[in-house]
């Protein structure tokens, strides 16, 4: 039975959390990719690490690239992975802002969580922030006012975790979490794919269940709402961490491709699981 489940922002005492990272050990989860290239594909960002400092880089691709800009930054800093499959995040859809988060640290739950906000431009830093508690990059939205977040809750439970946002007009951590109606704040899984609209307006990520069917969590970054969507697919792990989220050239269909075969489709309007794959 397919279950199309309404998110709403739910009001949650921070203050109250136990906060962890997630997946073969501490935050931020899921950890760093090697590089985020812009939409149009034409420029590619990177950080390289020393001991103490991090060298941001953007350069541009194909047969003629070269480098645009290097700036050093003091600390550790890297490009943020949004799937345990390791797809690269950090960039703002309008490919004006590029965030860095610190790399994992593997040694127990960190006290406060960094980010640093970074203008594509000129590699230019614009803020710095700084969140008490275990937290991990999610998305940006499209409007450019909202950063959304990884918080994890539990040192027992390697997969759980609460999605936060981060007002940058007022450079406030947002109040609860966005979270299904009628259901707990924290949910659980693994993310394995990840597909973004073209304005940038929807993200969607496909999650593993370690018990139970996968399923898309699409959330509204401007109106920083969510809608989580559970897929009738009968995945085993091999096929589950094969899958692939595409959307259709019109937009209105949202497809799940596994080992080379459509397994489920979504109606993007509706965010009803259609009949037949």
């Amino acid at each position: 039975m397919r279950v199309v489940r309404w998110a709403m922002v739910a009001v949650i005492a921070a203050a109250g959390l136990t906060l962890t990272g997630v997946a073969l050990g501490v935050g931020p989860w899921p950890g760093l990719a090697p590089a985020v290239v812009s939409t149009n594909g034409h420029v590619a960002y990177s950080a390289s690490r020393s001991a103490s400092s991090t060298i941001v880089r953007a350069r541009t691709l194909g047969n003629s690239a070269h480098v645009l800009t290097t700036v050093t930054f003091d600390g550790r800093w890297g490009i943020p992975a949004v799937t345990s499959t390791g797809r690269a995040g950090g960039l703002s859809p309008d490919g004006r802002l590029l965030v860095l988060s610190e790399p994992p640290s593997y040694n127990g739950l960190r006290t406060e969580s960094k980010f640093l906000l970074l203008s594509t431009r000129a590699l230019k830093l614009r803020h710095a922030i700084t969140l008490r508690g275990e937290f991990g990059f999610d998305a940006l939205s499209a409007d450019g006012r909202t950063l959304y977040v990884i918080q994890h809750q539990s040192a027992e439970d390697l997969v759980s975790y609460v999605v936060r946002g981060y007002d940058l007009t007022t450079n406030r951590l947002i109040k609860g979490a966005i979270v299904a109606k009628g259901e707990s704040s924290t949910m659980r899984g693994y993310p394995v794919s990840r597909a973004v609209g073209s304005a940038g307006t929807w993200v969607y990520t496909l999650y593993h269940r370690e018990n139970g069917k996968p399923f898309i969590h699409a959330l509204n970054t401007d109106q920083r709402y969510a809608i989580c969507i559970d897929l009738p697919w009968q995945a085993t792990f091999q096929t589950v961490w094969s899958a692939r989220l595409a959307l259709s050239p019109t937009g209105n269909r949202l497809l799940v491709r596994s080992d080379g075969q459509v397994v489920a489709r979504v109606d993007t309007k509706t965010f009803r699981v259609l009949k037949g794959a």
